[in-house]
């Protein structure tokens, strides 16, 4: 019998969540783009709440994919800050407490708020 999903297990190596016993929903999806000089996002998204809900940032242009740790780029390839509240998701090129000389990323992405309950 094959199946299919996703398993996660937990550091004793017990099941701590199997796609079979929860839900989720994409309750926002869109495209965070840095490559111009937008400062940062602000996204309002009703239903969104720490508690039980992920957003997730995933690189679209392959020119946006850090080939290394030692990669000499910089913070041009790097994800963005992410702070998430209920309601609401900010996204910046760079982390707020940064000097005003950081690098800030550059990366084109497909965003996406999603809502998990078991």
């Amino acid at each position: 019998m094959a199946l299919f999903g996703l398993r996660v297990f937990n550091e004793s190596g017990q099941l701590a969540m199997d796609t079979n016993s929860f839900t989720y929903q994409v309750i926002w999806q869109g495209v965070i783009d840095f490559s111009g000089a937008v400062p940062s996002y602000t996204l309002n998204i009703p239903g969104f709440n720490p508690a039980n809900c992920v957003f997730m940032i995933i690189p679209t242009r392959a020119q946006d994919v850090q080939p290394s740790e030692n990669d000499s780029s910089g913070n041009i390839r790097s994800y963005p800050f992410v702070t998430t509240a209920v309601g609401q998701v900010v996204v910046t090129p760079k982390n707020p407490s940064s000097s005003a000389s950081t690098l800030q990323s550059r990366i084109v992405s497909k965003a996406y708020a999603i809502r998990f309950a078991t």
